[in-house]
């Protein structure tokens, strides 16, 4: 079989559509699947509005179901696949097309109902070396933050074959406090080897937690933007087909379909294809989510000020400054952005590769959107930044133990390339699985022995980032006790391999999130207290993973139990 390179991979990935620069149609402008021909800053970015689910009562049911929306006036309308909450997406436009918004201590229970096609579509390219059932659709919707057992957690590990067409599954969102404050969720489909397949297609919406504080209202009791001042943004790269269908390219290797990273060459937001957003000359609240598969974004707004307020695990106790937004797959910024100095201009969002020392093989893909500022203010709002906030401090204890998780590329640019986390694949036995108790805080310490960044995400909990230390990778490697069953290390300690001291956090990481980029080149410890909901007993199985789709699926992911 062929080799490949990362390289060749990714001028596979971005340079396939240059054979589908085909005509829309007879007299109809013409696009590649690069999306250079695209015109830019066209339409307005979609804002809440239709297809917001306030959850008043005790339950809410969606259905899994593929709609066709125009996401640019130069693309044929492209099918999505999303979650109908009986509206029919009414007035969406776009992946993103659903939010939930419930409140904090309710709790609700939901269900999903998988009406999609069964099996996949030929613009969704599955690759059944990764699938145990084949080509069918399996889907199982994940709550991205969320505090709740693992029957509703909606991992792999406890039910490996997701649900098939016609099947519904059920779940109980906890909303507990302290352990789901007020924050900026998302619920997504985690199917078996199929996630980054079906996120792609549109499996993922947003799911926004109030509380008496943070109400999202204008004027929001804690002095922060509300109302229609406070905007949502996910942020997703894509590529298209001359249809209008999502792009996925496949991999060059016989007899493999699976591509190591997806990268687009078109940037939406809220589901728009370079959208431009209308805003006043005054405060804003943004909250920012990357939605991409496998981009690392770095964002930024010139011009302006901006105060990082917080990230996923809610509100911070304080206001941070901050000039730009290095963003990993699943990560969350909320953010307050002042535009009141820029009356009457147009300012872009950009993309910037980010600085050192992540690390990312992604082309660069620069522009985000275009943000028009008007030159007059309908309501004033809060005109200054509060200095203290009431979220919650990363303080936990020092742990009861600590855990080593190596991060290894298995036969790179071969077919047989995976990844995988501790020398184990996800269905793999290891006897160095986690299985914290009940109530104990654990440090995790993850070991980057790839050349990448990924973004490492812990189901059930949030956790502390307590710094990371530089160390000699290959040192470490050499010294391993012994390889495992992939010939690559699992977990040790890499302390005696360290070349310079544990360096704190960023300041971008206060407070409590549920990702963290893992650099190469250095080790990353977290800390976290492995508690359960209310009522339920140990054990409880759950997953961690890079939270890029393509490593996820392939198989850089490993259960762990609690209890």
């Amino acid at each position: 079989m062929r080799g490949v390179t990362r390289r060749r991979v990714l001028r596979h990935a971005m340079g396939a559509s240059a054979a589908l620069a085909l005509p829309w149609g007879a007299g109809a402008p013409s696009a590649n699947a690069a999306g250079t021909q695209l015109k830019k800053y066209v339409e307005k970015v979609p804002l809440p509005g239709a297809g917001i689910v306030v959850a008043t009562g005790s339950s809410i049911a969606f259905t899994q179901v593929e709609i066709e929306r125009q996401l640019h006036p130069d693309l044929p309308p492209t099918p999505l696949w999303a979650y109908d909450d009986g509206s029919g997406l009414k007035g969406q436009a776009g992946s993103f097309g659903m939010a939930v918004i419930a409140q904090s201590g309710t709790p609700l229970q939901a269900s999903f109902t998988h009406m999609l096609p069964s099996t996949y579509p030929e613009w969704i390219p599955v690759d059944t070396r990764l699938t145990r059932l084949g080509n069918q659709v399996r889907v199982m919707t994940h709550l991205h933050g969320g505090f709740v057992d693992a029957g509703s957690d909606g991992n792999p590990a406890v039910t490996p074959d997701g649900f098939g067409r016609g099947q519904t599954q059920t779940v109980f969102y906890t909303n507990q406090r302290p352990e789901m404050p007020a924050s900026l969720l998302w619920f997504h489909d985690h199917g078996l080897g199929a996630t980054r397949l079906n996120v792609f297609a549109g499996l993922a919406a947003a799911y926004i937690l109030r509380d008496q504080f943070d109400t999202g209202r204008e004027p929001n009791p804690i002095g922060i933007p509300g109302g229609p001042y406070e905007i949502p943004l996910v942020v997703q790269d894509r590529q298209f087909n001359s249809d209008g269908t999502f792009l996925y390219p496949t991999s060059d290797i016989e007899g493999v379909t699976w591509i190591g990273e997806y990268f687009g060459d078109v940037m939406l937001v809220n589901g728009k294809v370079w959208p431009f957003l209308n805003v006043e000359p005054r405060l804003y609240r943004f909250r920012i989510l990357n939605g991409c598969n496998a981009r690392i974004l770095n964002l930024d707004i010139p011009g302006t000020k901006m105060w990082q307020i917080g990230a996923e695990g809610g509100l911070w106790d304080i206001s941070v400054p901050v000039k730009q937004l290095v963003l990993a797959p699943a990560e969350r910024a909320d953010v307050i952005v002042d535009f009141s100095t820029l009356a009457g201009q147009r300012v872009p969002m950009s993309n910037h590769q980010p600085p050192k020392p992540v690390a990312t093989p992604a082309p660069t893909l620069t522009q985000v959107m275009q943000i028009r500022v008007g030159t007059t203010v309908t309501q004033p709002g809060p005109t200054t930044i509060p200095s203290n906030l009431p979220g919650r401090a990363a303080d936990l204890p020092s742990p009861v133990t600590t855990r080593f998780i190596t991060l290894n590329e298995v036969a790179p640019e071969t077919a047989d390339w995976f990844l995988n986390l501790n020398a184990a694949g996800f269905s793999q036995a290891s006897e160095q699985d986690a299985n914290p108790a009940v109530g104990t805080v654990e440090d995790w310490v993850y070991i980057n022995l790839t050349g990448d960044t990924h973004p490492m995400h812990t189901h059930l909990v949030t956790f502390q980032v307590v710094g990371r230390t530089p160390f000699d990778a290959a040192a470490y490697q050499g010294a391993a006790p012994g390889a495992g069953p992939n010939g690559v290390p699992g977990g040790f300690d890499p302390t005696p391999f360290a070349t310079g001291p544990m360096l704190p956090p960023d300041p971008t990481e206060r407070g409590f999130k549920d990702t963290v980029k893992v650099n190469p080149g250095s080790f990353t410890r977290i800390r976290a207290k492995f508690d359960l909901p209310n009522g339920v007993s140990a054990p409880q199985t759950y997953v961690h993973h890079c939270h890029i789709l393509e490593h996820e699926d392939n198989d850089m992911m490993r259960p762990f139990a609690v209890g």
